[in-house]
């Protein structure tokens, strides 16, 4: 029979996406007033949305119940990492469906104004994978594209000044 169509299935019923994501820790990584490394505490977070979490301040991501209450409905769910200086931390995240979005908060000791933070949208981070570098202050992008509200384009591989 010709013109017949198979219907959508609904993006409920599909199966989670799969994204690598690769965060790796410099050796100078959260760098204290002397230079010297420290752990870091890394957060990756599935979305609905971006907008609540790109409007969201640093203090809200170091208060556990005002993240909820600012994220609210958008956030399904958060994983909490900790890095260590030099560490590579890689893992392949399912992610489902209703997640539009993958964020990542890295809380730094003196964060670099808007690189302690990013968004990517879910589908093509399924595709591309996300490489993150966390340095003495700020993240950089190796691969991914983030969402381009978090910051300029041209900034994601530049050194940033810490705090």
């Amino acid at each position: 029979m010709s013109g017949i169509t198979k219907p959508e299935v609904p993006d409920a019923q599909k199966p989670p996406r799969t994204i690598a994501i690769k965060l790796h820790a410099g050796t100078n990584l959260n760098a204290d007033s002397g230079g010297a490394p420290l752990a870091l505490v890394a957060r990756v977070y599935k979305l609905r949305q971006n907008g609540a979490f790109q409007q969201a301040t640093y203090d809200t991501f170091t208060n556990p119940q005002k993240e909820k209450d600012v994220l609210g409905a958008d956030l399904i769910e958060v994983k909490e990492i900790t890095l260590v200086p030099g560490q590579r931390y890689e893992v392949s995240e399912k992610v489902s469906r209703e997640a539009g979005f993958v964020g990542i908060v890295a809380l730094f000791r003196k964060p670099a104004a808007q690189r302690w933070k990013l968004t990517f949208p879910a589908e093509q981070a399924e595709k591309s994978g996300i490489t993150l570098g966390a340095n003495a202050c700020a993240l950089t992008v190796g691969t991914g594209v983030a969402v381009a509200e978090d910051v300029g384009a041209s900034k994601f591989l530049t050194p940033a000044p810490c705090g």
